[in-house]
């Protein structure tokens, strides 16, 4: 479930009623940031072409990758 919504371009939280989930959830992304390299863990463990077998390709996999905006949001 979405917890959040944009208002005039800034993320608030939908409903305060929400709060105490949406804190939660942003304490586990920062507890996996806090273990080492988020990015590389979530590669290792979620994508689909880990095994590519030419590293140019893996190059353009990942230059395409949906969670390219996770990462953003985490540096």
């Amino acid at each position: 479930m979405r917890l959040t919504e944009y208002h005039a371009g800034a993320p608030v939280i939908r409903d305060t009623k929400l709060l105490p989930e949406a804190m939660k959830k942003l304490a586990k992304l920062e507890d996996l940031e806090d273990q080492g390299d988020i990015r590389e863990a979530i590669c290792d463990e979620y994508c689909r072409h880990r095994h590519a077998g030419s590293q140019p390709y893996l190059d353009y996999c990942c230059s395409q990758c949906k969670l390219a905006g996770l990462f953003e949001m985490l540096d």
